[in-house]
């Protein structure tokens, strides 16, 4: 537990500094190369991802875990089949509550899309799909979970569920530019507290935490939540060039957001409480 410990602490401590420290630089350098293209939140962004990444091997030796039991390879052909059968589960869920705000008025179907947008969606949902979970539920799960040894799982999935819902939402809102002290200071007005959160969407991604947490728990490999969050991504992209938003349709519960409200709560709340009654592994050591 000492271990799982630490090694989460040096990792979060490392990443808010050099996030902070780098951040500016870097816009810096991209204006230079395309002035007024990209707003600092979103180069903070990038750069948030691109330092985690880097950190990763670290943190995986201080754990002395070895990634590739994330994936099982050793039975690829059934972790192939398993992604893509939880794939066309996340994309149906998507065309489930596209199609429920169909009949509630504000989306209308407007035709099969082109193979342009399929292939984005695909293409999209995929690569979001292996860098997340890769990082939230094999990283920050499977060997964060093995570091901090018997632990209660509930407690361990609430854990994962809480940050991988937060981590959506640590973008910092436009603010002013304070040369060296702008990365610093960007961590002070982030989306999570500095402007009121969307809390259907909120809800939702603490649901999806728990979901792709316990299939891990359930399958000890990440193929089935990458196939479960690709098909979610390209689902989201389809669905929302298949179902088109009815102009000035008012925004409510019922919709048009595809992602946030009631209607993909309720979708999740149901695979979530299905998963729950299988059996669960031990452990995943």
């Amino acid at each position: 537990m000492k271990r799982g410990l630490t090694g989460i602490l040096g990792f979060g401590g490392l990443w808010v500094v050099l996030t902070a420290v780098l951040a500016h630089p870097v816009w810096l350098a991209v204006e230079a190369m395309a002035p007024g293209v990209f707003p600092f939140p979103r180069i903070f962004g990038r750069v948030q991802l691109g330092v985690a990444l880097a950190l990763v091997p670290l943190l995986l030796w201080f754990w002395r875990e070895d990634p590739r039991r994330f994936f099982d390879l050793g039975r690829w052909k059934r972790q192939v089949v398993r992604a893509v059968v939880w794939g066309a589960a996340g994309w149906g869920m998507l065309a489930l509550v596209a199609f429920g705000q169909s009949l509630l008025g504000v989306r209308s179907w407007g035709g099969w899309p082109g193979w342009t947008l399929w292939a984005g969606a695909g293409g999209t949902g995929i690569l979001v799909a292996f860098l997340e979970e890769f990082f939230f539920r094999g990283v920050l799960g499977m060997a964060w979970w093995k570091a901090m040894g018997n632990r209660p799982i509930g407690l361990l999935l609430s854990v994962g569920a809480v940050i991988f819902a937060v981590v959506h939402f640590i973008r910092p809102v436009p603010g002013p530019e304070a040369g060296w002290a702008t990365g610093f200071l960007a961590w002070g007005r982030l989306e999570l507290w500095a402007e009121p959160l969307e809390i259907w969407k909120l809800a939702g991604l603490l649901l999806v935490g728990l979901i792709l947490g316990r299939m891990v728990w359930a399958q000890g490999t990440l193929a089935g939540p990458i196939g479960l969050h690709a098909g979610w991504v390209a689902g989201l992209k389809f669905s929302e060039g298949a179902w088109t938003e009815v102009p000035r349709a008012a925004a409510g519960w019922w919709g048009p957001s595809l992602d946030a409200g009631p209607l993909p709560f309720l979708v999740l709340l149901v695979l979530a409480l299905a998963l729950w009654g299988r059996p669960i592994r031990a452990r995943l050591d």
